[in-house]
């Protein structure tokens, strides 16, 4: 009695065997493959009818599991050619959301090394010693793969002038601009949005005299349009369009391209750094000009309180400093505001504080010492250092510290200790 073999097939065949039309020839058989025993072959006739191709669930009973299956093999060259489906229910709509980030590229496979014809070709057979190529785990951290204009943007300068003159320069800018806007387009144009500006919009405003009556009237001489225009942003219709940041991320391949990216948004970076803080007057020009415009200007009333805030607001965009509600409340003037913003740096140690004060320095049988005064320091003061030191060396005794020997021995007597 002779017994029929089931043979292994590729699994080619076995998928197209599977996925045949109805029209096949009816002694074309489906071999399973996953036992290894031999069994009987069932007849055609009882076999089902193959579905087509286009309703063949073999690996995924979801349809769009298995359409998505058939791209990515057809992706990375594991099919020779790739049909989409005709079912209606995978025509999805291609979604199209602008990102301002540059996604991971799609993996690519090495050849296997049947395929590489070089002779001297030698596959690694572990992972150890090769260099790591194309991870992303460090991906999003990196800030080139972001649109510079994701980048944080403050509304105040990110480090505070500290500098008196300069901060009274910047002060009478703003004093300037708030007058302006509110002499020109209103009480209600003082809670817009204005631009930082450049030098030029700061030597406009620096330019115009400012003059305050007996009665508390302020006049301003100068440009005031000017300045007032230098607060305000540019012009949609003057903005050009520019190709999106996200596919010129995605055109530039390649290492070197890539380094000369990376040079440019330095660069960049650089000169808007020097952009952004091209409106700080030199210490020089600001001593300068502070003696040209006197204390005269300093009377100015800043009690209402929409002026207080938008002239508040507007030296925190100038120099980086916030005064809070508590001691804004107290200002009456551009004086009184002055002498809250202009303040040195506090005294990092106590007495630094004692002379900056004066009081206590300036008594005679009162004197100040930068650290703690020590015994060797008191002796110093009259004297007696250099001969305890002779003393001490002739007998071989430290000057200083106790040189291993035990500051109490009589308690080691005390306790019968060697």
């Amino acid at each position: 009695m002779r017994r029929s073999v089931n043979l292994r097939q590729p699994l080619r065949l076995l998928s197209d065997c599977s996925c045949s039309s109805r029209t096949a020839s009816p002694t074309t058989r489906c071999i399973s493959t996953s036992s290894n025993t031999a069994t009987r072959p069932r007849a055609a006739e009882q076999r089902p009818a193959v579905r087509s191709s286009g309703q063949c669930r073999t690996y995924a009973h979801n349809p769009h599991k298995l359409e998505k299956k058939k791209r990515w093999e057809a992706r990375n060259g594991l099919v020779d050619e790739y049909i989409p489906e005709t079912d209606p229910a995978l025509d999805l709509p291609e979604l199209s959301i602008p990102i301002n980030i540059k996604p991971p590229g799609r993996v690519r496979l090495a050849p296997s090394p049947e395929n590489i014809d070089d002779s001297t070709y030698i596959p690694a057979a572990s992972g150890e010693g090769l260099e790591e190529v194309g991870s992303v785990a460090d991906w999003w951290e990196n800030d080139k793969h972001w649109a510079p204009s994701m980048n944080y943007v403050g509304f105040s300068r990110r480090e505070k002038i500290t500098d008196a003159a300069v901060l009274e320069a910047m002060t009478r800018r703003a004093v300037v601009e708030t007058l302006a806007v509110k002499h020109i387009e209103g009480d209600r144009a003082l809670t817009g949005t204005w631009m930082t500006g450049g030098r030029e919009a700061m030597l406009k405003a620096l330019a115009v005299d400012v003059q305050v009556s007996e009665d508390g009237a302020v006049s301003l001489t100068g440009d005031l349009q000017a300045v007032v225009e230098g607060l305000k942003p540019a012009p949609q219709a003057e903005v050009q369009e520019i190709e999106p940041e996200v596919e010129q991320l995605e055109r530039q391949e390649g290492l070197e391209t890539a380094q000369e990216t990376a040079v440019q948004e330095e660069d960049a970076a650089v000169v808007s750094d020097q952009e952004a803080y091209s409106d700080v007057l030199p210490s020089e020009d600001a001593h300068q000009l502070r003696k040209s415009w006197g204390n005269s200007w300093k009377s100015v009333s800043i009690e209402d309180p929409t002026l207080k805030f938008a002239l508040n607001k507007r030296i925190q965009q100038l120099t980086g400093h916030i005064i809070n509600d508590a001691k804004l409340i107290t200002v009456r003037n551009v004086a009184s505001y002055l002498s809250v913003l202009v303040k040195p740096p506090p005294p990092k140690k106590l007495v630094e504080l004692l002379e900056r004060k004066g009081d206590l320095p300036s008594l005679p049988n009162v004197k100040v010492y930068p650290r703690r005064v020590t015994p060797v320091d008191k002796e110093r003061m009259v004297g007696r250092w250099k001969v305890i030191v002779n003393e001490l060396q002739k007998r071989d005794l430290p000057v200083t510290g106790t040189a291993g020997y035990s500051k109490t021995p009589e308690k080691k007597w005390a306790q019968a200790k060697p």
